[in-house]
């Protein structure tokens, strides 16, 4: 299958769907680590704390560098040369900390990366070069491969203008898929005279914090792999390779985040899971609640017309989480008054009734294997006074009791005032709710 990246040299062939699918399997597991784990300030410095160095170390070792995660710890945190290597080594250590620093300045703004950004954390990770931040205006050579970038500065300018452009004009793409053909487009123009590997991936991990993503690491023993992928996608235009190594390091980022906010907090990804799925059905219930009585408020009001008024009253507009998984237990602490309506014809008994959302009875639960869940019922006014609202089936407006064979959004499921169990259409529930209280109304 093949993967539309219109504008791009780029293309993913052989595996489209299985990258696809993958992309979007390590993005809901990151947004179910922000919305269902909420990770703590604590999770999240202690984690990063710990990846910073170990990213910086792996990145400059990819280009050469001879220091290991605490080496690089020290350089950075103490600002020295580590005896016994490349004085050039440390320097680095220190420059690509302050970009990664920057990284995460930028990721709170949601524009997409352009040519500036790139300058900029160009001028930081060579920082103390006169070529810094500046595109190189002669040619270059890659070592040990055979793609030959761009020659002239006007060449470059171009082609760094045709990326800034795919990168504007595809804001939505899926940040995994961005991150991946900016940084593998970015190696391929190979803009500066130096540098241009620790900035593709600092430009990378950049779409990827934006998008709540961990920080990926591409390891020093990843080197040849590395290349050999940044080659195959020069010469064949073909991502497939590099897309699946930046793919397993965006799995094991996330993992080692997963990890943390276990230790820290009690992580469980398959309860995050779970409750994402609770919620997904109860938006799909409020929704369908919410079109079912806009439509009962709509056929009442016409069936009354001129002749009367129909006052409509909201109390809960939607069904929060825990009380659904409250009700899916038939636990009552998870009821709540819903929807109130009155009609008022001169001369006529007006009629007055209160939808509330309960769980549902035995008879709906056996209907079809429902089972347990959320379910609406009416009241009526108590005509002793004990009580401001009594439940009387009977009485109930056209139907007795309502529910939704979740995932199902058009598919409601009545108990009838007679016991008999139906489905209906929202349409055709609205139209017997109306025809009811005018019944009810008129006397007949």
């Amino acid at each position: 299958m093949a993967i539309d990246l219109a504008g791009s040299p780029y293309s993913i062939e052989r595996s489209g769907r299985r990258f696809v699918d993958k992309a979007a399997e390590l993005q809901e597991r990151a947004n179910l680590l922000r919305e269902q784990g909420r990770l703590t300030e604590f999770t999240l410095r202690t984690h990063f704390g710990d990846k910073r160095f170990e990213w910086i170390a792996e990145s400059n070792a990819i280009e050469g560098s001879t220091l290991d995660v605490g080496e690089t710890q020290i350089a950075v945190l103490q600002g020295i040369t580590i005896t016994g290597h490349d004085p050039a080594h440390s320097e680095a250590a220190i420059n690509l900390s302050k970009a990664l620093d920057r990284i995460a300045e930028l990721a709170r703004d949601p524009i997409p990366t352009d040519i500036e950004q790139v300058k900029e954390l160009h001028a930081l990770v060579l920082a103390g070069s006169p070529a810094a931040g500046l595109f190189r205006s002669k040619p270059v050579r890659i070592g040990g491969s055979p793609h030959v970038p761009v020659g002239s500065w006007q060449e470059v300018m171009s082609a760094m203008e045709d990326w800034e452009s795919w990168s504007c004009a595809n804001a939505a793409v899926p940040a995994l898929l961005r991150a991946i053909v900016l940084h593998t487009w970015l190696t391929h123009i190979h803009p500066y005279s130096d540098g241009n590997g620790r900035t593709s991936r600092a430009v990378m991990n950049l779409e990827l914090i934006r998008a709540g993503l961990p920080v990926t690491i591409i390891r020093r023993r990843d080197r040849s792999r590395y290349y050999e992928a940044l080659a195959e996608s020069d010469l064949g235009g073909d991502l497939g390779s590099i897309a699946g190594l930046i793919l397993a390091r965006a799995d094991d980022a996330l993992r080692n985040l997963e990890r943390a906010a276990t230790a820290h907090q009690g992580y469980d990804v398959v309860q995050a899971r779970l409750r994402k799925a609770q919620q997904r059905q109860v938006a799909i219930w409020n929704d369908a609640v919410r079109l079912l009585f806009s439509l009962v408020d709509d056929n009442l009001t016409a069936t009354v017309g001129d002749l009367g008024q129909v006052s409509t009253h909201w109390y809960d507009d939607e069904l929060l989480v825990d009380d659904y998984v409250a009700l899916a237990q038939g636990d009552s602490a998870g009821n709540s008054w819903l929807f109130r309506f009155e009609a008022v014809v001169p001369g006529l008994e007006s009629s007055r009734y209160l939808a509330w959302t309960g769980y549902r009875s035995y008879e709906m639960q056996q209907f079809e294997g429902l089972g347990a869940g959320p379910a609406i019922f009416w009241s009526v006014p108590d005509p002793s006074g004990y009580r401001k609202w009594m439940r009387d089936d009977s009485q109930s407006p056209g139907v007795a009791e309502i529910t939704l064979s979740l995932p199902a959004a058009d598919r409601w499921i009545a108990r009838l005032p007679d016991g008999e169990i139906r489905a209906f259409l929202p349409s055709a529930i609205a139209r017997r709710v109306a025809s009811a209280v005018v019944e009810s109304m008129s006397g007949s």
